[in-house]
């Protein structure tokens, strides 16, 4: 079986979760036995043609004015031209259409399509492929596919998203099967009528890469816990909630990595605030040598995170995990048993829940790291590529 995925990023410029999943979905689909394809958009002129770990890649030039970097924030004019045009991009669609006359896929699993917009839901359909979508974001309702908005979810579309909303609730009778990475996200998606209540739709969490896990882990150094933050450092993900919730904390015997990247303004903010001597930056680090620093992982996200992989990448690691409670994360978080969880912007949980890690000793600590770790199991390759397969055979039929 041939599948072409769609993804706005993916590997080597692998910044976020979702490029992330689809990278180890489709490297997992090859070991398997089975032909991936992926397509993806570039800020580069011409179209690019590479192979990674048996994956062809496909590298699309964005038609569009502007190719999105969290890093930057166009002025609001370029950014409401830039999603008008991506309500149906014309142009997109035909660079699409050139691929998959070449590839001729026997099904397409769109993932985040910001970029390429749902014009490639009908030219798959034209080209006679079975179509899945994942649903890794809230892009279907929204242009803004946080659904985060003055610092609130959004429990409805919001007035001036329906426009975006109506055309592609119409693009989505397209999709024979609907694939949503919690069931939060599935369920959202239904109650805001953005897919059929009888259309084909399942929960699919995504896959950690392998069937591998690690062993129940002890507190590193002994008497003091290192705190984890790793991915987007921006406003949905609560990385102001977290610095602040630092502030607050009353044991001495802690501190805290911040691994990834954002708007500069935004973590010079942060830097700022931070309290002094106990949190350091790094950048975007390769996930397994951060997990190998870190005791417990925090997951502060704000925004309804529809599963975010950072809670079972450190089970994985055996690392217990404090998370916000939004969108999908409390499916993965057992409270009390593979970690905590909290109200999203209650900074006085979350501190009181740093402290409490703090006092902890080895033998609870452990009894974290074992619930981790069984959680994990859920995660795996095969069990995660079993799940997968029978979804799309159920499409493919």
């Amino acid at each position: 079986m041939k599948i072409l995925y769609v993804v706005n990023t993916y590997y080597p410029d692998v910044n976020g979760g979702a490029p992330r999943s689809v990278q180890l979905l489709a490297e997992s689909m090859v070991a398997d036995g089975h032909e991936a394809v992926v397509v993806r958009l570039s800020n580069n002129s011409k179209k690019e043609l590479y192979t990674h770990n048996g994956v062809k890649v496909y590298s699309m030039p964005i038609r569009n004015i502007f190719f999105p970097r969290e890093e930057i924030t166009p002025h609001k004019i370029k950014r409401l031209c830039w999603h008008i045009l991506d309500m149906f991009n014309p142009f997109s669609a035909f660079d699409f259409w050139k691929i998959l006359k070449i590839e001729r896929p026997d099904l397409v699993n769109t993932n985040t399509i910001a970029g390429f917009s749902t014009s490639i839901f009908y030219v798959t359909k034209w080209m006679g492929a079975k179509l899945v979508h994942t649903m890794r974001d809230y892009y279907l309702m929204s242009p803004q596919s946080g659904m985060y908005e003055n610092g609130q979810n959004c429990e409805t579309i919001p007035t001036a998203s329906k426009p975006w909303a109506w055309v592609r609730r119409i693009a989505s009778k397209r999709v024979d099967l609907f694939l949503g990475n919690s069931q939060f996200v599935v369920d959202r998606h239904i109650k805001l009528g953005c897919i059929k209540k009888d259309a084909l739709c399942y929960n699919q969490w995504n896959t950690n890469g392998d069937d591998e896990i690690g062993e129940v882990r002890t507190i590193q150094t002994p008497n003091k816990i290192q705190f984890g933050f790793i991915g987007r450092i921006n406003e949905l993900k609560g990385a102001d909630v977290l610095i602040e919730a630092c502030n607050h904390v009353e044991q001495n015997n802690w501190s805290l990595l911040v691994a990834g990247s954002g708007e500069q303004s935004f973590v010079d903010s942060l830097k700022q605030n931070s309290p002094q001597g106990k949190v350091e930056y790094l950048n975007w680090v390769k996930p397994e040598e951060f997990y190998n620093k870190i005791d417990v992982l925090i997951c502060p996200s704000t925004y309804h995170d529809p599963l975010p992989r950072v809670v079972y990448e450190a089970y994985k690691y055996g690392i217990p995990v404090i998370a916000a409670a939004t969108g999908g994360t409390p499916e993965m978080v057992d409270h009390g048993q593979t970690g905590f969880l909290y109200d999203a912007k209650d900074t006085v949980a979350l501190t009181r829940l740093m402290d409490h890690l703090c006092k902890i000793d080895q033998d609870e600590y452990q009894k974290l790291s074992f619930g981790a770790l069984e959680k994990a199991k859920l995660f795996t390759r095969t069990e995660i590529i079993t799940s997968y397969k029978n979804r799309i055979n159920e499409a493919l039929s």
